[in-house]
């Protein structure tokens, strides 16, 4: 069980860091300049950025205001397109709010450990 919730973990965790870095890209900016839009510091945003640190919810809320997505597109692999019908993307948001909260919950235990 612990095998199988670390290699999804990691999955989840290069899936996020390859967004953070796709999305600064496109909107061409900086470590320096993102970090300063989300209010975090640069070494702080570079360790999410290496898969270092996860950030907290509200990071990553903070991080997708500032690239100028929503949260869930932080998430997605890069196959899947995100929809924009706000009905859905609402219940996504919902859903994605629960499980994303479960998944950090059950990070911290266990890496507290």
């Amino acid at each position: 069980m612990v095998y199988f919730l670390n290699m999804l973990l990691n999955e989840l965790n290069q899936i996020y860091v390859d967004n953070i870095k796709k999305y600064r890209n496109l909107k061409k900016l900086s470590q320096a300049e993102l970090s300063e839009k989300v209010e975090i510091t640069e070494k702080y945003l570079s360790a999410i950025e290496t898969g270092k640190k996860w950030g907290s919810f509200e990071t990553l809320v903070s991080l997708a205001n500032a690239l100028e997505v929503e949260p869930y597109e932080l998430l997605l692999p890069n196959s899947q397109s995100a929809s924009y019908d706000t009905k859905r993307t609402r219940s996504l948001m919902k859903r994605l709010r629960s499980n994303v909260a479960d998944l950090m919950d059950t990070l911290e235990d266990y890496l507290g450990e």
